[in-house]
């Protein structure tokens, strides 16, 4: 619920604005969140009868309660001037926020006041179509906030997904929301508004009810990567209808991430396995983004890029094959069709790649390092 709204008008031509903020803190009814609506950041929690300023804030905002009281009204003044004189769209270029007038609002904290367990849940959205999902799983300690916390990523029929992103997640599973189904039904019907782009509705789901927070176009300014890097595939893959609508579903998404058709395999110069190197990937950029990690600054992008040569040359095999040794500078790359796995006796598919390379003549690409 929106409690107050205030604008740089009114900030910028009242002489008397700290008396204000000082009468509008102790106004409202508690618990309440203070927040600017074209930065990240500088939000603040009155609570209890204490201000906090717990994301963002400036040098000098107290991050611990204190009381609310004149000193506290003056850290808020301070936060609120230096938040709405801010020009977010300069810092990471993330431009959408220039177009946004700048307000300070003073909204309900469902948090504080217990109507969800659990920070915001983040929905990725692609044409319009909710895609994958991350919640938080870690339970914040005395001083810590859900938004600091380890978060899991799951499908929309709550079953947990390999993605990783910005966050480390937690071993065990977590409780689906008793919301669940009405996030879902939600999702769907805002996706409408956006057919033709990729976007993260983000809701605190953590209750019986579904809140609504806010659109995120450029999740953590695009500074970091999903891991597997696929997902990000998936994303754009949607949005330019590079799959077709009608496949596109929870199981698609999760045999998409836990493909494990492509195959890194490491020897040494004497022909014994790597372990550390050795690994199965959902995707050919996942597999040579791996191995590009071992080289040095000036063999990251060839290797790379013959890499994934090697890979668009594999695509059409259902087992897909790279070996590598001689410091990863020499590949043995190739495909195993149906009757050729059915001759090898073991599930796992890097004992597979092995006992195929046993059994045929790789070709040998030389890289010249």
């Amino acid at each position: 619920m929106l409690i107050c709204f205030i604008g740089r008008y009114i900030i910028e031509r009242s002489h008397r604005f700290l008396n204000f903020v000082n009468a509008t803190m102790n106004f409202q009814p508690q618990p309440y969140i203070i927040k600017a609506t074209h930065v990240s950041g500088g939000m603040a929690r009155v609570y209890n009868n204490t201000y906090s300023c717990f994301k963002y804030c400036g040098d000098k905002i107290p991050l611990s309660p204190i009381p609310l009281d004149e000193a506290a009204a003056r850290y808020a003044y301070a936060q609120i001037n230096e938040d709405i004189n801010l020009d977010y769209s300069s810092l990471g270029g993330e431009l959408q926020y220039k177009y946004i007038t700048p307000h300070i609002i003073f909204e309900e904290d469902i948090i504080s006041g217990g109507k969800t367990n659990t920070d915001v849940t983040f929905w990725w959205l692609s044409g319009g179509i909710p895609l994958f999902i991350s919640q938080q799983c870690g339970k914040p300690l005395e001083g810590e906030h859900g938004f600091q916390k380890e978060r899991i990523f799951v499908d929309t029929q709550f079953r947990r997904t390999p993605i990783m992103f910005n966050r480390p997640t937690c071993t065990d599973m977590v409780e689906k929301p008793k919301s669940w189904e009405k996030q879902l039904e939600v999702m769907k019907r805002l996706g409408k508004l956006f057919p033709r782009e990729v976007i993260r509705i983000d809701v605190y789901g953590g209750g019986d009810e579904v809140w609504f927070s806010e659109f995120t176009f450029t999740t953590a300014g695009c500074w970091r990567t999903f891991q597997p890097i696929v997902t990000d595939g998936v994303l754009y893959a949607v949005q330019y209808n590079k799959i077709p609508r009608e496949v596109i579903n929870a199981d698609f998404i999760q045999k998409v991430l836990r493909d494990d058709s492509w195959v890194s395999v490491s020897l040494d110069n004497n022909g014994s396995h790597l372990t550390e190197y050795t690994g199965v990937h959902p995707s050919p950029v996942d597999l040579c983004s791996r191995l590009q990690e071992y080289a040095d600054k000036a063999m990251k992008e060839t290797l790379f890029q013959s890499c994934i040569e090697e890979a668009k040359r594999l695509s059409s095999f259902p087992l897909r094959c790279i070996v590598t040794h001689n410091n990863r500078l020499v590949y043995h790359s190739f495909g195993l069709v149906a009757n050729e796995l059915d001759r090898v006796s073991a599930n796992d598919n890097v004992v597979v790649c092995l006992e195929g390379y046993r059994r045929m003549q790789g070709q040998f690409i030389i890289i010249d390092g």
